[in-house]
């Protein structure tokens, strides 16, 4: 499938055990299934083309929920800028420098009723 690279950084993915670098900008042609996909669907930079039904709703532009951004935390494949632009959109102006004040704040924010 076709995945493009929509951040600023590059970026990889893994496809059959391996790791798969990604440009800026750039689309490759990429072999992705069962957790590697699940895993490339997650990470908002990145467009897939060439997936079922199922994940055309993971086009990257749908809002995450607090939850969501805490699990790209504990995602060692994310990498820590697109975690912290990922809590931006939630935690907005408010948003702290540090990793452990980011999940602090996002675990408030998933709390609040």
């Amino acid at each position: 499938m076709k995945v493009t690279n929509s951040s600023p950084a590059l970026q990889g993915v893994r496809s059959k055990g391996r790791a798969v670098y990604i440009n800026p900008g750039e689309t490759r042609d990429v072999d992705l299934e069962g957790v590697d996909l699940d895993k490339a669907k997650r990470l908002p930079f990145l467009k897939i083309e060439g997936v079922s039904k199922p994940a055309s709703n993971q086009d990257g532009d749908g809002p995450k929920t607090a939850l969501e951004v805490l699990e790209m935390a504990k995602d060692p494949n994310v990498q820590f800028m697109s975690f912290k632009a990922a809590a931006a959109k939630l935690l907005g102006d408010k948003t702290p420098a540090k990793k452990d004040d980011i999940i602090a704040a996002l675990e408030e924010l998933a709390t609040q009723p």
